[in-house]
C-alpha cells in the first residue's frame, strides 16, 4: 500500500493487487473502494499488473482536516500522483461511476495520461442538466447511512440484505467492506463518512460534453441494462459520453445494473480485456 500526499494535506492510497504484464489502474465510484474489483482482478492479472486507488477519503485513505475538500481538480490530481507513482505512463485505466468520470477528466485535462479507458458508467453531467443538491435522495440517504457496526460481519449482512448489494458478489461485497472500514472498541467504522460521500454527490460541477472529443484514446463506456429505480442517470449519460468522445465505443451489458463490477467479476474482466488487449 502506498500513500500518495496531497498539497492540501490530505492524501490517496494505492494498492497493488499484483499481476503479470503493463500496469493497469483501477478506481472506484463515490462511497466505494479498490476493493469492489476484487472479483474482477483475478482474471485481470492473468494478463496486466493491477492497481487500484482509493481516493481521498475512502478505503484505506483517512481524512486528516475534515471537512473533506473533494473538489474534483483535486481527485484529478490523485489519479496523476498514482499514474506517477506507478512509473510507466501513459498506461491502461479502469473506472467505476465516479473513478470513471475522473479517469475522463484526467485524460482531457493531461492529454496522453492514459492508452486505453474502460469505463463502466461514468457519471459526467452535461451543462444544463441539474446536479444533485441538498434534497436530493441520493444526498440524504448518504448522510442518514449507519457508519458503525458491531462487526464486519454484520456490516456485511446488512449490505447484502438489500439493494443495491444484494445483487452484488459476496466477495466483492466483503473486500469493498474489509478495505472501507476500521476496527474500534465498539466494532467497526466505515472509513468513508456518510458527510464526504454526500458531499461529492452534491458538488460536481458540469461538463462540456464537446471537451471530450479531445480524448483520442480508444475508450469503452460500458453500462448496464438493468436501470435502478433512483439512478437513472449513469446509464443515461454512458450513449452520450460515447458519442462525444474522439474515439469512444458503447458497451451495454445484459442483466447488470450500475454496481456492474460488482455483479459479475468474470464478465466485466472478460470486457475490459477484450478491450485492452485488442
Amino acid at each position: 500500500m502506498l500513500i500518495l500526499d496531497g498539497d492540501d494535506g490530505e492524501h490517496c492510497v494505492v494498492h497493488d493487487f499484483g499481476g503479470e504484464g503493463p500496469p493497469v489502474l483501477l478506481t472506484h465510484g463515490n462511497g466505494l473502494n479498490a476493493g469492489m474489483w476484487a472479483t474482477v482482478v483475478p482474471l485481470l492479472r492473468s494478463q496486466r499488473r493491477c492497481f487500484g486507488l482509493d481516493f481521498r477519503g475512502h478505503g484505506a485513505s483517512r481524512v486528516l482536516n475534515p471537512p473533506l475538500d473533494v473538489e474534483r481538480s483535486r481527485l484529478v490530481t490523485e489519479v496523476l500522483n498514482a499514474v506517477t507513482a506507478i512509473g510507466e505512463g501513459p498506461i491502461d485505466a479502469v473506472g467505476h461511476s465516479l473513478g470513471g468520470a475522473t479517469l475522463l477528466r484526467t485524460e482531457v485535462e493531461n492529454p496522453q495520461t492514459f492508452q486505453k479507458l474502460w469505463l463502466f458508467e461514468p457519471v459526467m453531467v452535461p451543462e444544463g442538466q441539474p446536479r444533485p443538491d441538498g434534497d436530493h435522495p441520493l444526498v440524504i440517504a448518504a448522510r442518514r447511512r449507519r457508519s458503525e457496526f458491531a462487526s464486519l460481519d454484520e456490516f456485511i449482512e446488512r449490505l447484502m440484505s438489500k439493494p443495491p448489494y444484494a445483487q452484488c458478489e459476496e466477495a466483492a461485497v466483503r473486500a469493498y467492506a474489509e478495505l472501507g472500514s476500521k476496527p474500534t472498541t465498539a466494532g467497526i467504522v466505515l472509513t468513508c463518512s456518510g458527510e464526504t460521500e454526500a458531499e461529492i454527490f452534491s458538488s460536481g460541477t458540469p461538463t462540456d460534453f464537446s471537451t471530450l472529443a479531445q480524448v483520442k484514446s480508444p475508450v469503452v463506456v460500458a453500462r448496464g441494462e438493468a436501470v435502478a429505480p433512483g439512478n437513472e442517470l449513469p446509464p443515461a449519460m454512458a450513449e452520450p459520453i460515447a458519442t462525444h468522445l474522439g474515439n469512444g465505443e458503447l458497451l451495454t451489458m445484459e442483466g447488470l445494473t450500475h454496481f456492474g463490477p460488482m455483479e459479475d467479476g468474470e464478465r466485466v474482466a472478460q470486457a475490459v480485456l477484450a478491450h485492452l488487449t485488442q
